[in-house]
């Protein structure tokens, strides 16, 4: 299989601004954010998926974003951050999106390259590259970019041989995307039963009534290896689950017996501005603790049934992000303030049953994210072989036909 190794520069279209920054600070200011608009996308928009993440995303009116038309994105470009989050490399959808002040592009002539191929790339090998160039005091950052974009060399196949390759791994990460919306409907679905319980027949009561745990978690004493416990902070708490990729390891000793989460306990991020308020349950045995930037709601199962009563507290999400703004931007969620609550769940009697059913979604649930773990697991390994040439696409597939 022929090789050829060549600069980004020489990959980059035949356009105006093929390779090109965002637009300066002054002109993109925060204040000039909206509800809605034309989305801006930063660093925190660049996930696991091949594509931007549509979350968290903010917006600037159509005016301003034909003021910075010189920065718009199109479908197919491919976004880095040249500052901050420094390494990470996302490709763009269908949506047409504004280049923020912390980012560059890169688009690609379709002719050389492969626009997915290239992505894998700065997922792989690639990654190095980018890394290598970001200062390492204070914010990350990359001394002139765009020059350090354009010189950054790739090892490219035929562009049959990219398409090739650039679909074997994008299945998984197909896979992976449908996963979670499977996810994400069975939650989704949790939430509808738990509703039409409620307007069925409900009862409302104090929060402080029904816990036994109403409390922050613990000031980790970071450690790895053996004697350690996963412990989880703000970042881990988002669209209404759990990721365990951003938590880290405390010393187990240091953490108090009660502090040690429990299946159905709710996990609220309680200071902070952006992050304060989200809510998620913890459906899982492993041991786990959470820092104390975040709130252990811990239902006391002889007045509810936790599960039922999870999912009440996280109906009230909405609130709960209101009560830590408040009118003065407060950006702390005190214990007493959450004890006032009021969360209405189904009657006592109808909980049990409903809860069974809450269970068998949550179980739904976990299957597909841990089949996205084995999926990940699987990408991450194929990738640097594929993109050396050390592993045939033929024999690639065969590895993946199983999975997806």
């Amino acid at each position: 299989m022929t090789r050829k190794i060549v600069k980004i520069q020489d990959i980059a279209a035949p356009t105006a601004r093929s390779i090109a920054i965002g637009p300066f600070g002054s002109n993109l200011k925060a204040d000039l954010y909206t509800t809605s608009g034309v989305a801006v996308v930063r660093g925190q928009n660049i996930k696991a998926s091949p594509y931007l993440d549509e979350e968290d995303l903010v917006f600037v009116s159509h005016e301003t974003a034909e003021k910075l038309s010189s920065s718009m994105l199109n479908e197919g470009d491919l976004v880095f951050p040249h500052r901050g989050a420094i390494g990470r490399v996302g490709l763009v959808g269908e949506r047409r999106m504004l280049l923020s002040s912390s980012m560059m592009k890169l688009t690609v002539d379709s002719s050389k390259a492969d626009p997915k191929y290239v992505l894998y790339y700065f997922r792989g090998p690639g990654e190095r590259e980018l890394l290598m160039r970001a200062s390492t005091v204070g914010t990350p950052g990359i001394g002139q970019p765009l020059t350090s974009l354009r010189g950054i060399t790739i090892e490219l196949p035929d562009l049959q041989q990219q398409q090739a390759i650039a679909e074997v791994l994008g299945a998984l990460d197909d896979k992976i995307a449908a996963n979670t919306k499977l996810g994400e409907t069975s939650a989704q679905l949790s939430l509808t039963l738990f509703k039409q319980a409620v307007h069925e027949a409900s009862d409302e009561f104090l929060l402080s009534d029904i816990t036994s745990l109403l409390s922050r978690g613990v000031t980790p004493k970071y450690a790895d290896g053996a004697d350690t416990m996963m412990v989880l902070n703000q970042k881990c708490i988002r669209g209404q689950r759990v990721d365990l990729g951003p938590s880290r390891r405390t010393v187990t000793a240091k953490v108090r017996r009660d502090k040690v989460l429990l299946a159905n306990d709710v996990l609220i991020n309680s200071t902070g501005q952006g992050t304060l308020g989200r809510v998620a349950r913890w459906t899982t045995e492993a041991i786990t603790t959470v820092d104390s930037h975040v709130t252990i709601v811990r239902f006391d199962n002889s007045k509810v049934d936790p599960a039922v009563a999870g999912l009440g507290l996280m109906s009230l999400q909405d609130v709960i992000i209101e009560m830590g703004e408040g009118s003065t931007g407060q950006t702390e969620l005190s214990r007493t303030e959450l004890g006032k609550l009021r969360v209405r769940l189904p009657k006592l009697s109808d909980q049990a049953r409903l809860s069974k059913r809450l269970v068998a979604l949550t179980e739904m649930e976990h299957a597909h994210l841990a089949e996205n773990l084995t999926l990940s697991a699987t990408r991450d390994a194929l990738l640097p072989q594929l993109m050396s040439g050390k592993l045939r696409v033929k024999d690639a597939e065969s590895t993946i036909s199983a999975l997806v």
